[in-house]
């Protein structure tokens, strides 16, 4: 028996990676998916549905009660207003200005909550002579007759409720809301006088009070006592079809409104459909089976990647001499040798490439370190500077300016040059150095446009020192030839989070797209000889491009350099993308 188990196990796991976790997989999805689909599913339906209903009511009973407080607050101001005037006498019985600034000082009190508010006097002894009073903040609507109003028509039956039904009639332009309703408190036969005091209602306080319930899979209706829709969210305002709704509802206590909740069928149905049904004990099955078959086939699985994951961060660190060792045939195993042939050639490799690869690098290095130190060594440093202080003073001797400015920029230049014994600098003092050399150069091409503005946020990010200068340098030999309006443009830009670049625009006579794509070519392969004609063209080339790609490569490495672009105006712009992280050393 353990011999026939032991075969079943060697052929299992000798078959392919994709069959184990096909068979993994079918057992548990097949196993999980028809007991969900085919258990208890109408029971989970009304469990959906009665947790709907529960969550909708109490959403409702919490708008309900928020917005029965706020009528019964604008309900306690209308009566503090009406008994404040000496239970409305006061108010009736004066025909002066006070009732007009009390209506106008209550309605601005209570403007987000009243659009207007109006007092109503019948004389019941002079042939019914009716006044209609207003602050002078309201403006009536002229031709609209309130007498065909239903508030009127209450008024009239001196009937003794306080709201009015639900209606559409404006009586001022300050009725912004196309449907409300009016709170009514009616005094009759006082000294010969029937009074109504009459407050229009923002609807907005209705539709805000379900604003957060109000869906496209729920919808609400409130009506007063009687029966009347006073808001709806229905998108024709027409009402329900209770025929494909469920319907929940809450009375509001103080103001006697209902709130009545229809909630989409569909809605329902679809959340039922994304649901999959279990019985407790059946989930608990299920979840037995699932952990204990999962637990054998991950574990025949799994140890042989753990393994071959461990010896992968060995190699990371360095050790090349770890070898990956399996009993099976699968795609694991096949994994593994492919691994350790890999390692092997790995070895060889490094053992070929290593040596060669330092010597080049060691010999490119002592290159470009000698090409920059003959090139520093051109000129007496202590000769150079006395020649030029001299130059300085006379020039102030005799009051020559530009001569000054000029001596002293040069002097400044080659001390930059020679003097600074740093391999990398802040692109800051690079600038400095480039500003410099751009002095000097103005005092030759006056018509020259210099802009250099913008590259303050980059002062302090690294870059190989003497790079901006041979390409600006570059710019004024090859680009402004001719007398016409030239300008010449240093800016920078980030790239990434750890990379920004620096680019050297000019509009000058430009570059054949041929010869750009040579040189970007060249660029990326990493030469870094620069060509033969360059190299016996003289001084005029400067450095040269291949010189400064090079040496940003040997600083930085490969993803570093110069790039060549035609710029808008016809030129060329060199952009050289360099790490916002300098290297130390």
């Amino acid at each position: 028996m353990r011999n026939v188990v032991y075969l079943l196990v060697r052929r299992l796991m000798n078959r392919r990676f994709f069959t184990k976790i096909f068979i993994s997989i079918s057992v548990v999805s097949f196993i999980g998916v028809f007991s969900l689909v085919f258990i208890y599913q109408q029971y989970y339906e009304r469990i959906i549905t009665e947790n709907e209903l529960d969550r909708v009511q109490r959403s409702i009973n919490q708008a309900g009660f928020n917005l029965d407080n706020q009528l019964q607050r604008v309900v306690q101001n209308v009566q503090y207003l009406y008994y404040y005037s000496d239970n409305g006498s006061e108010l009736i019985g004066d025909s002066g200005g006070r009732p007009v600034s009390k209506l106008e000082a209550f309605r601005g009190q209570y403007s987000s909550e009243v659009e207007s508010v109006f007092l109503l006097i019948k004389d019941n002894g002079n042939g019914g002579r009716e006044t209609l009073i207003h602050d002078q903040g309201l403006d009536r609507v002229p031709g609209i007759d309130y007498k065909s109003h239903s508030w009127y028509q209450s008024f009239l039956a001196k009937e003794a409720d306080m709201w009015s039904k639900p209606t559409r009639d404006h009586l001022f332009y300050q009725d912004r809301s196309y449907s409300s309703i009016y709170l009514t408190i009616g005094k009759y036969d006082a000294e010969g006088r029937d009074a109504l005091l009459a407050v229009r209602l923002n609807g907005r306080i209705f539709s805000d009070a379900f604003r957060l319930l109000a869906a496209s899979d729920l919808l609400i209706e409130l009506k007063d006592a009687r029966g009347y829709i006073v808001y709806s969210s229905f998108p024709d305002g027409s009402g329900s079809n209770e025929a494909h709704y469920l319907r929940t509802e809450s009375r509001l206590s103080y103001s006697g409104f209902q709130v009545q909740a229809y909630i989409n069928k569909g809605g329902i149905t679809d959340k039922v459909r994304q649901i999959q049904v279990v019985n407790p004990y059946v989930i608990i099955a299920i979840l037995l089976i699932t952990l204990m078959i999962s637990f054998l086939l991950s574990l025949m699985l799994v140890q042989p990647i753990k393994k071959l994951l461990q010896l992968m961060k060995k190699v990371e660190i360095g050790d090349l001499d770890v070898r990956f060792s399996s009993k099976y045939t699968d795609e694991i195993g096949l994994l593994g040798r492919n691994f350790n042939k890999m390692l092997a050639n790995l070895s060889e490799m490094i053992d070929r490439v290593y040596v060669v690869e330092m010597e080049k690098i060691n010999a490119e290095m002592k290159q470009k370190d000698a090409m920059l130190l003959a090139m520093q060594n051109q000129i007496n440093p202590h000769f150079l500077y006395n020649t030029l202080e001299v130059i300085n003073c006379q020039a102030i001797l005799h009051d020559a300016p530009p001569v000054s400015r000029m001596s002293k920029a040069m002097a400044d230049f080659y001390r930059y040059t020679i003097d600074n014994p740093r391999v990398e600098v802040e692109l800051g003092t690079e600038i400095e150095h480039v500003s410099t050399y751009l002095e000097i150069q103005q005092e030759r091409y006056p018509h020259i446009e210099i802009d250099m503005d913008g590259l303050e946020p980059f002062d302090r990010y690294p870059i190989v020192k003497l790079t901006l200068q041979p390409i600006v340098e570059n710019a004024f030999h090859y680009a402004f030839v001719g007398e016409r309006d030239y300008y010449l443009k240093l800016y920078a830009e980030d790239v990434d989070e750890y990379t920004y670049a620096v680019c050297i625009e000019d509009n000058g006579q430009g570059m054949e797209e041929s010869a750009i794509t040579l040189w970007n070519e060249r660029f990326r392969d990493g030469e870094s000889d620069v060509p033969e004609e360059e190299r016996n063209d003289g001084p005029k080339r400067g450095i040269g491009l291949l010189n400064v790609h090079g040496r940003i490569r040997l600083r930085y490495g490969e993803g570093y350099g110069l790039e060549l672009h035609e710029s808008i105006t016809g030129g060329v712009t060199v952009r050289i993308v360099l790490p916002k992280e300098g290297k130390r050393g």
